[in-house]
């Protein structure tokens, strides 16, 4: 098993790049997702890998983060996802936004991923549901909670600022209250 890669990346497509690693080249297919995030050429790369075995060939796949590597792994176990599928459902959506859809049963937001019908949503919420729930990643509420204090910490602070507070001013107070408060606090208050 190769678990990672590390090494000076030499070429970088959006779905496959070469990484020399001590002078032996590694093609590695990758989702639109790590290609955003893997650096330049000439730079050193890592990426988390895992090694498709099939009769005629071995195919690696890589990942910037280890939750990619472990929601892609729980993608091919699925019938019917294979490795390509799977890289193109990490292409066309995050980790966390998928595993909100799979808990929360969002049939038809799965299905406008590419490569995704209405047979294959279900048997992915069928066969990933409690897959998911166990896993290590954040919960569902947890991911909402830090959405919604997200959103409530940038309208506070642009509120202030438009109560004449300076940006610093607002930032420092909007922090320290929401560090006090509890997660049910609103814009008001």
């Amino acid at each position: 098993m190769i678990s990672f890669i590390k090494g000076i990346l030499i070429e970088k497509n959006p779905t496959f790049v070469i990484i020399d690693v001590q002078g032996v080249g590694f093609g590695i297919y990758i989702p639109l997702s790590s290609f955003d995030k893997i650096g330049n050429i000439g730079e050193e790369v890592k990426l988390f890998t895992h090694l498709n075995v099939k009769e005629d060939s071995l195919t690696l796949y890589g990942f910037f983060t280890s939750e990619e590597k472990v929601l892609f792994e729980m993608l091919i176990e699925v019938s019917g996802i294979g490795p390509r599928t799977a890289i193109g459902i990490l292409s066309g959506i995050s980790v966390n936004e998928f595993r909100t859809l799979i808990l929360n049963k969002n049939y038809a937001r799965l299905t406008t991923i590419p490569g995704i019908g209405k047979k294959t949503a279900e048997r992915l919420v069928l066969e990933l549901y409690d897959k998911i729930s166990k896993s290590s990643f954040k919960t569902t509420s947890e991911t909402s909670t830090q959405i919604t204090n997200q959103e409530l910490r940038v309208e506070a602070i642009q509120a202030l600022c438009s109560l004449g507070f300076s940006k610093p001013i607002a930032e420092k107070s909007v922090n320290n209250t929401l560090m006090s408060e509890s997660n049910t606090i609103t814009l008001e208050e």
